[in-house]
């Protein structure tokens, strides 16, 4: 993440309370959305706020930026940090003043980015439709547990907590390359959570409209509106992960799949 796209958050978050309603809208909309400002033009994103594109140009300004091209940019820096290879982005962590404490730093910057993850998810999530998703997936014969890349050991500690509990479940994995053929068994009886996040692995979307073509209930976790992996049903949890110079927490979808698996435990339990 570059330094100019910090500022402007640390900024935001120091503002947001004295912000007027429909500046705060936008707040809200460009902190979760911030991959998707980067391509979104001013009319896209005053429609997708439900604000007028001249609130836009003012929210721009508003925070010291001469129109929407020049607030964009750092969004558009932002993503391409994020496309840097590892390697490049662990260069971007050293400076000249690294010296042999430099450990404690990025224990700082890490925990500052999960500290921020998880109370943006305690903020955003809507306590209905949290409900509604555990009782999708604890209704579910079988819950179908898909999740790659960055989000695949979110995943399998999904399924490790479900094995705790003696819940019937199924981990779609890439080991054994026989995707296709595991969701031969899905049905509409069971249930399917979904775990994907901006850049979107292409296998994930693929597979999760495969569920969607047999018919099982899903529920998704995923970081906006816009995303791919958005079920028909319309249930899914927003989950945004913030990073720290390019690496992206878990914290928060691990506290989301801990709250649905022991939910979905004691629903069981209770029925």
């Amino acid at each position: 993440m570059t330094d100019r796209y910090q500022t402007f958050s640390a900024e935001l978050k120091e503002r947001y309370a004295s912000l007027p309603p429909r500046l705060k809208q936008l707040a809200d909309l460009v902190s979760s959305n911030a991959d998707d400002v980067a391509h979104w033009t001013v009319s896209t994103l005053a429609h997708h706020a439900n604000v007028q594109p001249s609130t836009v140009v003012r929210f721009s300004r508003t925070f010291g930026f001469q129109g929407y091209s020049d607030f964009q940019a750092i969004f558009r820096e932002r993503l391409r940090g994020l496309a840097s290879s590892y390697p490049e982005r662990l260069q971007t962590l050293k400076t000249p003043e690294d010296t042999g404490h430099s450990a404690i730093n990025l224990l700082t910057g890490f925990h500052r980015a999960a500290v921020t993850s998880l109370n943006i998810l305690q903020e955003k999530t809507n306590p209905l439709l949290l409900n509604r998703a555990v009782d999708i997936l604890a209704n579910g014969r079988c819950i179908h547990i898909l999740g790659l890349r960055r989000s695949m050991p979110v995943a399998r500690y999904f399924a490790y907590l479900l094995a705790k509990m003696a819940i019937p479940h199924q981990v779609i994995g890439m080991e054994s390359g026989m995707e296709e053929e595991a969701l031969l068994t899905a049905t509409p009886d069971d249930a399917a959570l979904i775990i994907s996040y901006a850049s979107y692995a292409p296998k994930t979307v693929e597979l999760f409209q495969k569920l969607e073509e047999r018919g099982v209930p899903i529920v998704s976790l995923t970081d906006n509106r816009n995303s791919p992996v958005i079920p028909k049903s319309g249930i899914w949890l927003q989950v945004a992960e913030a990073d720290f110079h390019g690496f992206r927490s878990n914290a928060a979808s691990v506290v989301m799949i801990m709250t649905l698996a022991t939910a979905i435990g004691n629903y069981q339990r209770a029925t």
